[in-house]
């Protein structure tokens, strides 16, 4: 579905939310490109940050800590009890979860994923996370200069090793800084404390995860690839999904090699440039206007057709109820861990 006018003849797409930290007449009133200091948690980036989205370009859609008793609601895996509870005498709405860091929501008729590792276009589906808002791109007068390397994001996403003394010898050897531009908290009850968005004096985007990552969003490719920043990345499924030319990033499964991609950058002004120039490219797919036609596209017309395949009934609590048992009882029967 293309234009708005043939999306406001649906019924309003129902956001639903407990805001934290915040009220809703503040979070009603948000730009999300001025004000992203208070998009902190997950819930509120893909939520808040949607319906906003969404409704300044006057699509149908409504924000609520309630749950109306039909219609499409899409809420956050967090506040996935909330909702249930939420559900009234009768209630029949088509539950939509945005799943977030978390595992199947068992719950939901249908699930937005952050990444495509799970996504089977039925029940499951694939949608970038939002670009960081307000974003600053590199300055081009640097060149390809490379002697700031920057990890932006949350402290526990990024390898401890990055930390060590042995880390900092190497950036003191050879005349680089590290900006470790970090949240060590999620707490809701303040706005984000820092500078995520600023990427002017980024010449690398840095962001090794420790561990295994099923669930994660290719976020910090995206904004690098927006910012103008070449970036060197862990092996996530996120990214390598993504990937379709070495040029996208440059991968790295330990600080040593980490270490060898970073000076390989700086020894190769022409491989910068040309990572740069692919990276310009590549952003092309995630831009705030694609999200959102790929939000418009599923809310108005892929979920609205797929709802329609079964009766009102199916959405009732006690099949639902049902459905859910079925679903844990699969994965413990199959012995293998929920998705």
């Amino acid at each position: 579905m293309n234009a708005v006018s043939d999306a406001c003849a649906l019924s309003p797409v129902h956001f639903f939310l407990e805001p934290a930290g915040i009220s809703f007449e503040r979070a009603r009133a948000l730009d999300p490109d001025r004000d992203w200091t208070d998009l902190r948690r997950g819930k509120e980036v893909w939520i808040l940050q949607t319906y906003l989205r969404l409704r300044r370009l006057g699509y149908p859609v409504a924000l609520a800590n309630t749950v109306p008793s039909r219609g499409l609601v899409v809420y956050h895996k967090e506040e996935q009890q909330l909702v249930l509870e939420r559900l009234g005498p009768g209630a029949a709405p088509v539950l939509i979860a945005v799943r977030g860091d978390f595992r199947s929501a068992d719950a939901a008729d249908f699930e937005i994923l952050q990444n495509g590792c799970f996504a089977d276009g039925d029940r499951a589906f694939f949608i970038p996370h939002w670009p960081q808002p307000g974003l600053i791109r590199r300055d081009a007068a640097r060149g390809t200069r490379v002697s700031r390397i920057a990890f932006k994001g949350y402290a526990g996403n990024l390898a401890a090793d990055f930390r060590s003394a042995e880390f900092a010898r190497f950036l003191r050897d050879n005349a680089l800084e590290f900006a470790c531009d970090a949240v060590v908290d999620d707490a809701s009850d303040h706005p984000i404390l820092a500078d995520w968005h600023d990427y002017r004096e980024v010449d690398v985007a840095l962001a090794l995860r420790p561990g295994r990552h099923t669930h994660k969003p290719a976020s910090k490719l995206q904004n690098a690839w927006l910012a103008g920043v070449p970036a060197v990345l862990s092996p996530d499924s996120a990214y390598r999904e993504l990937r379709r030319s070495p040029l996208d990033y440059l991968e790295a499964r330990s600080v040593e090699e980490a270490k060898a991609a970073v000076l390989r950058l700086r020894s190769n002004p022409d491989l910068y440039r040309r990572m740069v120039e692919n990276g310009r490219e590549r952003a092309r797919d995630f831009t705030v206007e694609k999200v959102t036609d790929r939000w418009v596209q599923l809310l108005f017309d892929t979920l609205p057709a797929a709802a329609r395949r079964y009766p009102e009934r199916h959405y009732a609590l006690g099949p639902r109820r049902l459905r859910t048992l079925l679903r844990k009882a699969s994965y413990a029967t199959r012995g293998t861990p929920r998705k």
